[in-house]
């Protein structure tokens, strides 16, 4: 009786495993319900080479030739079709054309595909995409007899019928995974990655950096929008210490990534020495996973740029998160958008050697997005970003570039940076440089080992020997008349120090003083005694000693409705901070 029992539970045991391989060897994966401007992927696993049946519904037009052109363009022909990658390489093993399906009499543009593939083992991803042609590319905008009796016979597309008919089956396969699973799938590969910049959406801008204490080999894997040489999302790397750019996805040397003619791929080998560097990626404001305007590529989730060590040929150890804070600058102004004017000071205890990094806009000998510095004892521009000091930053032409070293003496200083309105962070209207994010200007110590203390931040407005400052009315906005009162208890000599905006011998923002008591103007701030005092050539300065008698006197200020302190109609001048009129008391012979 033992053994009748084990036999039978032996042939039962059999029976069980042979059903389960049976429907193992039966599971399939189906991809339904697919609507217009939708993406659908699941995925499946073969534990070995075996042959998998494919059928798939879909919507396709055979090419006229003409569309060839057009960036949009699909050379598969299919609006709504199917494929399928291997996981593990991200090839595309197959895919739904016009070739290679056949047409539906029943539909102007349905297209059915059935048939056997064989693959080797190994997780493979599927997917679906449809969406509604363009329809002037199907007809090409011409008439034709055979254009006509066609519509005659099948009528015109009914659309949500053919949307209704879409799906894939694979059968065959040993094992199913929903989207939730490929999705995840794909994400743990991307983390684990050096670098991983994707899940992009339109107008998006990305940044990552890594740093390597051993030179290896690295796969670039990139995915992008090109055309006719014109790049629209892409990235690039450059090294941290000095934004040099090593590597660029430039349309000459990328490949097709499959949907729309437009969708480029990049793979290379790259061996990458020790040293720290920044990954970019810049997309445009259409086409790209957040919604694709045309067919998308055969790796859709893949969309920027990810780089992974080979195996082998690179320490994964020797992988590091890029440390930033290896020098703490003196001054930052930086990642600056359109139409931005900005301002930050320090003081030097001692001489100073300071490095000036800056990146700007300029074209034809002309800086349009730029910087400059001012010691504000003086206001005499120390240092300016101009077009001959700099160089090409990357990108367009017309980003450039200043990395200089100069040599400041104690005192007080003030940096500057003024943009135009148009191409700066995040808003370009040409290619950006190679690194955006240093748009503007940062001055690091030119010594990395120079003592802190020898720098002091100065909140603005700059300080100035309040003992000796008699009045200050500056940065004076538009519409704006400030007046104070000045009180001399004995004939004194004043340094006049004072810049506004005047034009053909007249003065439209300019300052005067005048006697309490009488009324009389004993001094005005005529565009005789003026001089050009940077930027713009209205922008006018005086800086004159006088000396007043003993005395109660009125010190006024005054602009009109355009071309002042942070609302320039033209380029500022060179000391914005002082824009008003500022009054010195002169120590006189034998003053300590």
């Amino acid at each position: 009786m033992k053994n009748g029992f084990n036999i039978g539970f032996l042939v039962f045991l059999v029976l069980v495993v042979c059903q389960e391989v049976a429907a193992q060897s039966h599971a399939a994966l189906r991809l339904e319900d697919i609507r217009f401007g939708q993406l659908k992927y699941g995925g499946f696993h073969l534990k070995t080479m075996k042959t998998i049946q494919v059928t798939a519904y879909g919507g396709g037009v055979p090419d006229p030739g003409k569309r060839r052109r057009k960036m949009m363009y699909d050379p598969s022909g299919m609006f709504a079709y199917g494929w399928i990658l291997n996981a593990d390489t991200r090839e595309v093993v197959w895919k739904m054309t016009v070739d290679n399906s056949r047409e539906d009499p029943l539909s102007r543009f349905g297209r059915k595909f059935e048939g056997e593939m064989k693959l080797p083992a190994g997780d493979y991803e599927a997917y679906f995409f449809a969406r509604k042609p363009y329809l002037r590319w199907i007809s090409d905008g011409f008439f034709s007899l055979g254009k006509f009796l066609d519509m005659l016979i099948r009528g015109d597309e009914d659309w949500e019928r053919l949307e209704s008919r879409f799906k894939m089956s694979i059968e065959g396969v040993d094992e199913v995974f929903s989207s939730g699973y490929v999705r995840n799938a794909i994400r743990q590969r991307q983390q684990s990655a050096v670098v991983s910049i994707t899940d992009l959406g339109d107008s998006d801008y990305r940044q990552q950096g890594f740093s390597l204490t051993k030179g290896g080999e690295f796969l670039i894997y990139g995915i992008g929008e090109a055309f006719h040489g014109e790049e629209f999302d892409y990235g690039w790397i450059v090294t941290a210490d000095n934004d040099r750019k090593i590597w660029e996805m430039v349309e000459e040397s990328s490949d097709h990534a499959g949907g729309a003619i437009k969708n480029r791929v990049w793979k290379e080998t790259l061996f990458l020495n020790p040293g720290s560097y920044w990954v970019y990626y810049i997309t445009d404001d259409s086409h790209s996973p957040e919604r694709w305007n045309a067919n998308p590529p055969s790796d859709p989730f893949y969309w920027g740029i990810t780089i992974e060590g080979l195996p082998g040929r690179f320490d994964p150890k020797a992988v590091q998160k890029l440390n930033v804070a290896a020098i703490t600058p003196i001054v930052e102004l930086t990642r600056l958008g359109n139409d931005e004017y900005v301002e930050s000071s320090f003081r030097l205890k001692q001489p100073m050697r300071i490095r000036i990094l800056a990146v700007g806009e300029g074209e034809e000998g002309e800086m349009f997005d730029y910087g400059w510095i001012v010691d504000d004892r003086t206001g005499k521009k120390v240092w300016q970003m101009t077009y001959a000091r700099t160089t090409h930053a990357g990108g367009a032409d017309k980003n450039r570039a200043v990395d200089e070293v100069v040599l400041l003496q104690p005192g007080t200083y003030t940096v500057y940076f003024i943009t135009d309105g148009s191409h700066a962070f995040r808003k370009w209207n040409a290619r950006p440089p190679y690194n955006p994010t240093r748009w503007g200007i940062t001055i690091f110590p030119a010594d990395p080992h120079e003592s802190a203390a020898a720098v002091v931040e100065v909140p603005v407005p700059p300080l100035e020997e309040e003992d000796a400052v008699l009045v200050r009315l500056v940065k004076v906005r538009n519409n704006e008349h400030r007046k104070t009162m000045l009180t001399l208890d004995r004939p004194t000599r004043v340094r006049i120090y004072g810049i506004g905006e005047g034009d053909w011998e007249e003065m439209y923002d300019y300052a005067w003083i005048e006697n309490r008591q009488t009324g009389e103007v004993v001094w005005e701030m005529s565009y005789e005694e003026t001089r050009w005092a940077g930027g713009a050539r209205k922008n006018r300065k005086v800086d004159r000693i006088i000396t007043l008698p003993a005395g109660e006197y009125v010190v006024h200020y005054l602009t009109d409705d355009s071309h002042a302190y942070r609302s320039w109609n033209a380029d500022p001048p060179d000391d914005p901070s002082h824009y008003g009129i500022t009054i010195y008391r002169l120590k006189t012979a034998g003053e300590q």
